[in-house]
C-alpha cells in the first residue's frame, strides 16, 4: 500500500501532465484562436418571407459557421474575404502571430478546472480516484519546479515550418 505522499505526488505528477497538455493546446495553430479569424453563422433559410433566399448555404450537417480572415477587413476594396476554416490555413498562415490564448487565460483556465471536482472526475479519472483514496476533496499543488517552469514558458504558436510557408510564384 503507498503512502499518502506518495499519492499526493502521484496527483501532483498527473496534474503537471495536464498544465503540459493545456499549454500544447493553447499553442496549437487552429483558425478559430487567430485573433483575426471571425465565425460567422451560415445561412441556414431556404426562404425569406415566402422568396427564395439567394444566399442559402447548402452545407448541411455540424457546420453551422464558417471561419473569415478578417485581416484587412477595414478596407473594403483589398480585403478579398478570405475563408480560414481548416488546421491547414492556419499553419500556413504568415500572419498567425498571436493566438486568443494567452499564458493568463491558459493558467486561470487550468486553475478552475482542477478546483471543480466534477471536471476532474470527467476529464481526469486517475486524479479523482486517488482523491477519493485519500478521503480528499482539496487539489495538492502543482510541484515547486512545474510552478516555476510556468513562469518562464511562453504560450506563442510554432513558427511556420519552412515547408509550409507560402511560396512566391514570381521568384526563380
Amino acid at each position: 500500500m503507498r503512502s499518502e505522499s506518495e499519492v499526493q505526488a502521484r496527483i501532483r505528477h498527473l496534474l503537471s501532465v495536464e498544465l503540459d497538455r493545456q499549454i500544447e493546446a493553447a499553442r496549437a495553430r487552429l483558425p478559430h484562436k487567430c485573433r483575426h479569424n471571425h465565425r460567422q453563422a451560415l445561412d441556414v433559410r431556404k426562404e425569406i418571407e415566402g422568396e427564395p433566399n439567394p444566399g442559402y448555404n447548402r452545407v448541411t450537417g455540424a457546420l453551422p459557421v464558417i471561419g473569415l480572415c478578417m485581416l484587412g477587413a477595414d478596407n473594403p476594396e483589398q480585403w478579398n474575404g478570405t475563408i480560414c476554416e481548416d488546421p491547414i490555413d492556419a499553419l500556413r498562415c504568415p500572419y498567425y502571430d498571436s493566438p486568443s490564448d494567452t499564458k493568463a487565460t491558459v493558467e486561470a483556465a487550468f486553475y478552475s478546472r482542477i478546483r471543480d471536482l466534477e471536471w476532474v472526475r470527467q476529464n481526469l479519472p486517475e486524479v479523482y480516484g486517488l482523491l477519493w483514496a485519500l478521503g480528499s476533496d482539496t487539489m495538492p499543488s502543482l510541484p515547486w519546479w512545474k510552478a516555476l517552469w510556468f513562469k518562464f514558458i511562453s504560450v506563442r504558436p510554432d513558427p511556420l515550418a519552412p515547408a509550409l510557408m507560402p511560396v512566391n510564384p514570381t521568384e526563380d
